[in-house]
């Protein structure tokens, strides 16, 4: 599931700047604004993942990379820019755990993913919570939040909460989907077969629910593959000026991209 709402980083950086500085600060800031600012750093392709370099794109399943939304200014894809990607999962139900951990070792086998014990050592990577129920049948959700590192360089965490209320078999599909949104499927499959579909996970039928517990398809996986071979900002170093007016703005938090309900 994804929760939706514009963000900053969706506009030009420029305009985003004008804009965001009239909004906070008035005629004064917008004036800041308009001076001159340091050159942006260019998008670069990454390395491929090793499970994904190995990947080969399957043509006859094709792929729903139109699906998926940039998040970066100028439409760069969010990427992870190193591996592996530690995972903290919370561990006060070590049975719901393991069926966590389950849906991270499927996705390791395409990008590395690393369990970690405490919650401070996932900063740069994925938190897994188990959560009360969220309502209107949201099995689970996931946050990107983004922000610069001491080094200047632009960073992620993703912040993934998984509903309490559920069997440990849909634990499991409900991690290996949002763990997806989390490696960067931004968006939803419009096909029911794929992990990434944006349908829910169970549904009832009569008294008892019938669950969908897909697995990681060719479609999930080319358009992975087709995420991480587009050039992105995931690691570049921006200019101070660009850290200080987003800072700035946002209060030294990191930027957050809220997602609004779109299925599960």
């Amino acid at each position: 599931m994804v929760w939706r709402r514009r963000s900053i980083l969706q506009f030009g950086v420029i305009a985003c700047a004008m804009l965001l500085a009239l909004a906070v600060g008035g005629v004064g800031s917008l004036a800041q604004a308009q001076r001159p600012l340091e050159e942006l750093p260019q998008p670069v392709r990454l390395k491929l993942p090793p499970g994904l370099a190995r990947y080969a794109y399957d043509k006859s399943a094709g792929d729903y990379f139109e699906e998926i939304e940039p998040l970066l200014p100028g439409g760069a894809y969010a990427q992870w820019a190193f591996y592996p990607i530690p995972v903290y999962i919370q561990g006060d139900h070590p049975q719901w755990k393991a069926f966590v951990e389950q849906a991270v070792k499927e996705w390791s086998a395409y990008i590395p993913l690393k369990v970690v014990a405490k919650e401070e050592e996932a900063f740069y990577g994925m938190s897994i919570y188990r959560v009360p129920p969220i309502g209107e049948g949201i099995a689970g959700a996931a946050r990107p939040e983004f922000f610069f590192a001491a080094d200047g360089s632009l960073q992620q965490r993703v912040r993934i909460v998984i509903a309490e209320g559920r069997g440990l078999a849909e634990v499991t599909a409900v991690a290996r989907h949002e763990i997806g949104h989390g490696l960067g499927l931004w968006g939803h499959s419009p096909n029911p077969r794929d992990l990434m579909y944006g349908g829910h996970h169970a549904k009832a039928t009569g008294n008892r629910r019938l669950l969908r517990v897909p697995t990681i398809t060719k479609r999930d996986l080319n358009t992975l593959k087709r995420v991480y071979e587009q050039p992105t900002l995931m690691g570049q170093v921006f200019p101070e000026s660009y850290r200080r007016l987003f800072g700035q703005v946002w209060g030294e938090r990191p930027f957050q991209r809220a997602f609004g309900v779109a299925g599960s």
